[in-house]
């Protein structure tokens, strides 16, 4: 595939710095947390082969995981749902 031409784009790089600055405090909050020392070291490894730093990489596991845990509750709702219908379906 041809790879388009770019050379007539330019970086503004102050806008791209305030945006970065603005996403960044969006919505954050500090917190203290206590970790077990494994997962400590473990999560500062993952950090260092991936180049992401080790606060961001967390945030990054706790909101996929909070992610996945919602997806999966809502499959069971709608699993129980479809039960009920079942079961009245077959009471009726």
């Amino acid at each position: 595939m041809k790879q388009p031409d770019l050379s007539h784009l330019k970086v503004d790089r102050r806008a791209t710095q305030n945006i970065r600055a603005a996403l960044s405090k969006k919505n954050r909050v500090t917190i203290t947390v206590s970790l077990d020392m494994e997962s400590l070291k473990a999560l500062q490894t993952l950090s260092k082969k991936s180049g992401i730093p080790y606060q961001r990489l967390l945030n990054t596991v706790l909101t996929s995981n909070l992610t996945q845990q919602e997806s999966i509750q809502s499959r069971l709702d709608r699993l129980e749902q479809e039960l009920r219908k079942i079961k009245r379906h077959v009471a009726a």
